[in-house]
Order: structure tokens, then sequence, then C-alpha cells
């Protein structure tokens, strides 16, 4: 299985930048990937002319996995947050798990993008001004991850 993020990162330099993604992914415990590549030729700095553009369009992704979990959600007939004691655990308690996730900030193979610098899946108007201020300092690295099965060759 192959899963693609983007993922913003600080640093003075994009192997800086790099080593800090690989850095996290290593030490992180709720998603195991057994390959990560970060494409350099698909990745950006900030003072790239259409970063800006791309950064949103990533954002837009987790939007839109987020809003199809919350409507899979009510399609379940989960309407209102009243609903959520008689949830019971499963499939629907899954869903409601991975939305919180993306609410919270926990990393997930449903995240799209990724904002390293405030473990965050969107980025505040402050980040956006410390980005606007050190452009070459920012870099949205893409990743192409993926988990073998154990099973095959």
């Amino acid at each position: 299985m192959k899963y693609y993020h983007e993922i913003l990162a600080e640093g003075q330099d994009f192997e800086t930048c790099k080593r800090k993604v690989l850095h996290f992914f290593h030490n992180y415990q709720l998603v195991r990937y057994s390959r990560i590549d970060v494409l350099e030729g698909e990745s950006i700095q900030a003072s790239n002319p259409v970063f800006w553009e791309r950064l949103e369009k990533a954002i837009l992704n987790n939007r839109r996995v987020l809003q199809n979990l919350i409507a899979e959600l009510e399609d379940e007939g989960i309407k209102a947050l009243k609903e959520l004691n008689k949830l019971p655990q499963g499939y629907k308690s899954k869903m409601l798990h991975t939305i919180t996730h993306l609410l919270d900030g926990f990393f997930g193979i449903d995240t799209y993008f990724y904002n390293l610098e405030e473990d965050s899946h969107w980025v505040s108007e402050g980040l956006k001004e410390k980005i606007r201020s050190s452009p070459s300092r920012y870099f949205l690295l893409y990743l192409q991850c993926r988990i073998f099965d154990t099973n095959t060759d």
C-alpha cells in the first residue's frame, strides 16, 4: 500500500527539513511505514511562487477527508453530538476516532497534509506570518510512504 503526504517543516535547508521529517516518523508510535521516500523534486520551498496555492490545496485535502468522514458518520445515523453516548464500538467509533485525530493534530494514514511545526493538520495565522517573513526556512515536503505486506516478497 502506498500513501502520500505533504509535510510542512522549518529548517535552514531542504536536507535539514528532510531529516526532521524522517526523525518524526522514526519516533512516531501511531503510524509505522515500511518505507518513506521524501521526493525532493516534488517538494517546494516557501519562496516558490506556487507554495501558497499548493499549501492551501493540501489543507483542502484534509478538509475533504474530514467532511467525508463526518458525512459517512451521519449516513450511519449519527446526526447530533448527544447521540455519541450510544455509539457502538466498531466501524462507527473508528470513524469518529479518525475525525478526532484530524481535529486534534494526531498524524494518521488518512492525513494528507501535516504541519510538523504546530503538530496540526492546519496552519495558524501566526505561522503563516513567520513563513512570509522567512520563506527560505520553510519547506513543503512531498512523501511517498509504503506499508509492505510481510506475507509477500
